[in-house]
């Protein structure tokens, strides 16, 4: 892998360094300064590398819920991502030993099944031309039978699923934003045109999809935005090839908007006055409510209710 993401620049410096940690973790960094010119990191990674599912996101009522991390950081730059909190870097790694990671899993596998999240800490899509890694964890959930993973975009790159083998246990989940959110929000991601037509392409090679309203953020003209969006949808992608929906307003870490809130004092959406609930901070509850139950009106009809999981309560 490392070759063949060295060959996709190859009038880069190369730069040698004994761990990533030492410039992925260096303190006193600057996300807003380092994001025009970030560093991409190719390195190995030992030790734990599947955890358990954070109690914010939605398991799908799956028991063995897991998460992993074949990359770290995000080539978008979506104002709200709870990355930035997290990290104070604009860069990237990517794990070039994906094949420790596969046997971690299999490892896993020996004692249950694993539902696991493949795009916890960065979205893999628009990287699979680079790295092949999604080919590769497509191959390991066809190869066992107790493996479901889920690949969660926001990219327009729809060519990717015609090239994966298609199966229930593969999970294209594509997060739906409103174009006016995507534009003041969500830099470099997919418009939602370009979502909703690789979602289309997913569905039409074969796959059951996954649609994420999640983050719902509130806006000036929220409700005719998203009225546009469910629209479209209902447009382009049949109801057949659901497999299932979330929806879910904005929640993050406190501690993580408190970092972030220090770094991007200028963010709307990073300095609206939350309320905070067992250590994460979210709208309050009649906001939340009446967002939701919106968007569950806009859905009546298209996707069944049996469908639709709607954020976790804190």
């Amino acid at each position: 892998m490392t070759e063949r993401i060295r060959n996709c620049f190859p009038d880069a410096s190369v730069i040698r360094i004994s761990r990533y940690g030492e410039l992925f973790d260096r303190p006193r960094q600057s996300y807003l300064e380092q994001y025009p010119s970030r560093n991409l990191i190719l390195a190995v990674r030992h030790g734990t590398v599947i955890y358990p599912g954070a109690p914010v996101c939605q398991s799908f009522d799956q028991r063995w819920f897991y998460y992993c991390t074949p990359a770290m950081n995000c080539v978008y730059n979506c104002s709200y991502c709870w990355l930035k909190g997290m990290y104070q870097t604009a860069n990237l790694v990517i794990f070039v030993n994906q094949e420790y990671f596969l046997e971690e899993t299999e490892k896993l596998l020996m004692e249950h099944p694993a539902y696991l999240c493949l795009a916890y800490e960065t979205d893999l899509v628009p990287l699979e031309p680079m790295t092949g890694i999604l080919s590769q964890w497509a191959q390991a959930a066809i190869s066992h039978p107790d493996l479901s993973i889920e690949i969660r975009t926001k990219s327009g790159y729809g060519e990717i699923w015609n090239t994966m083998p298609v199966s229930d246990r593969i999970i294209p989940a594509f997060t739906f934003s409103p174009q006016a959110m995507i534009d003041s929000m969500e830099q470099g991601t997919g418009t939602m045109e370009q979502r909703i037509r690789a979602a289309e392409t997913a569905a039409e090679a074969g796959f059951r999809i996954r649609l994420c309203f999640d983050p719902m953020i509130r806006f000036p003209g929220w409700k005719a935005a998203y009225e546009d969006l469910i629209a479209a949808c209902r447009k382009s992608i049949p109801p057949e090839s659901i497999r299932d929906c979330s929806i879910g307003t904005f929640r993050i870490s406190a501690s993580y908007l408190q970092n972030m809130r220090k770094r991007f004092p200028d963010s709307a959406v990073v300095q609206y006055p939350y309320e905070t609930s067992n250590g994460y901070c979210h709208y309050p509850a009649s906001v939340k409510d009446e967002m939701e139950q919106y968007l569950l009106s806009l859905l009546k009809g298209y996707v069944s209710e049996k469908k639709i999981y709607q954020e976790i309560g804190l």
